[in-house]
């Protein structure tokens, strides 16, 4: 656990106006909880998801995602290899990391990693359904987590509470 504390450093509260500060301001959190696309498109946004994931030790799934997103953007002639590597780690049955895929999805999937010359498209299916439940499931737990909770608050008070300031001008 010390060492997920030590990775996740970064998530750490600074101070709104140090200039080292890497930390997205509210406005831009709050775009996350609109669309899974877009928590991923933020690069912050995705390293926190991650986080979050390793924290409950369900981070397989965002590794299979990312890894496709990888994969798609791999040169031609390196496919093949990648493609049969992602299958091995993520859809493989007894897979070191095997995501929770239906047998007809993987059955395509295997089909697809094993054709003469896999393309971009090789994992398509699989990665919807890991997407969908993500949205389902890990993505709302992350909306609803103290990391992204923590990062949508204002440091403004709502005028109906006073923030337990004391104004005595009131009072005259």
């Amino acid at each position: 656990m010390r060492l997920l504390n030590l990775k996740a450093g970064f998530l750490r509260r600074r101070a709104p106006d140090s200039p080292l500060s890497a930390r997205p301001q509210p406005e831009e959190a709050q775009k996350w909880a609109e669309s899974f696309t877009a928590l991923m498109a933020s690069k912050y946004g995705s390293s926190l998801y991650r986080a979050f994931l390793l924290r409950e030790f369900s981070n397989e799934n965002l590794e299979f995602w990312l890894a496709v997103e990888e994969y798609r953007n791999s040169k031609p002639q390196k496919m093949a290899a990648k493609a049969q590597q992602i299958y091995n780690d993520f859809v493989a049955v007894q897979a070191a990391k095997e995501v929770n895929l239906d047998s007809e999805t993987r059955l395509i999937t295997l089909t697809n990693v094993q054709s003469n010359n896999p393309d971009q498209h090789a994992f398509d299916r699989a990665q919807r359904r890991i997407q969908h439940m993500m949205e389902r499931d890990s993505y709302l737990r992350f909306l609803q987590s103290e990391l992204f909770l923590e990062l949508v608050q204002t440091n403004q008070c709502p005028t109906s509470t006073g923030c337990g300031t004391n104004d005595s001008s009131s009072v005259l």
